[in-house]
This record gives structure tokens, sequence and C-alpha cells, in this order.
């Protein structure tokens, strides 16, 4: 601590203003040093990253996480938006994760699906959203048999 006493006599400052100075100066590191912390950390994974699992980690999923990509649904194959899946859905257009969720959460909660027009029932479909999608859908009760290309439980 000597050198803090030459120091008060060459900046001739008092012994209370040489705390307050180590007081800032120690705070001016910290902070240099968390900056530096922030800047080294692994900036984290894009959601995008997650959603194609790869490796050993894909081999480690169940077979529906890892069933082979769907085919987009068209005017010939229509979905049956009562058997499927999120990722189904999501192939048709204007339909992404939330939408695909709320789909599935009120054939669950209510009741399949009795006609096309009973989307609209759904948040976020809207009259212009059922008219894109009327050629690309096509409603029958859950419990079928016959198998829809682009669908998958």
């Amino acid at each position: 601590m000597p050198w803090l006493y030459e120091l008060q006599q060459r900046l001739s400052i008092t012994r209370r203003e040489s705390l307050a100075v180590l007081t800032i100066a120690f705070l001016f590191l910290l902070g240099l040093t968390v900056r530096h912390l922030q800047r080294q950390q692994v900036p984290p994974l894009a959601i995008d990253s997650l959603a194609a699992p790869s490796g050993a980690a894909a081999s480690a999923l169940p077979d529906s996480a890892s069933s082979p990509p769907q085919t987009a649904p068209t005017a010939a194959a229509p979905l049956n938006v009562n058997r499927a899946s999120e990722t189904a859905l999501q192939a048709l257009p204007g339909i992404g994760p939330a939408l695909s969720d709320r789909i599935r959460t009120y054939r669950t909660q209510q009741h399949p699906f009795r006609s096309i027009d009973e989307l609209t029932h759904v948040r976020g479909i809207g009259p212009k959203t059922l008219e894109d999608l009327r050629p690309l859908v096509r409603v029958a009760p859950p419990d079928t048999t016959p198998t829809d290309t682009a669908t998958t439980e």
C-alpha cells in the first residue's frame, strides 16, 4: 500500500478521494471483464438447426420424428385435416407452426372437422386463407383407413 500513499501525495488528493478513484477503476475493469466474457460466449443455436436432427441424435428419436419429409398436398392429392400431422399441416400455404398447432388442438379438444368451412373456427384462419386452402385439403373422419400421401400420424 505504500504506492497508494505516494500516489496521493503526487496527485495531492485525500485518502477518501483515492479510495473513490480505486473504486471507479475497479468497476471499470470489472465491466471490461464482463464484456470480454459475453463476447466469448457461444451464440445460441438457430431454431432451424434444432428442427432437423442429424447423426446419432436422429437415430435416437422415435420413428415418427425421423420419418421422411412430407410431400406438399395438391388438388389431386388433398390433405385430410383430421389425420394430418403438424409437419404435414405446415406444408400448406400460410400455415406455420403456431397455426398447425391450433388446428390440431381444435380437432382434439372440440371435435374432428366436419366440413372445410369449419376451419374458420380456428383462430388465424379467415376467409382468404380458407380459399387458399380449399383445393388442397379435404375433411374425412379421422378413423378412415385410406392412407393420405401427405399425412402421417
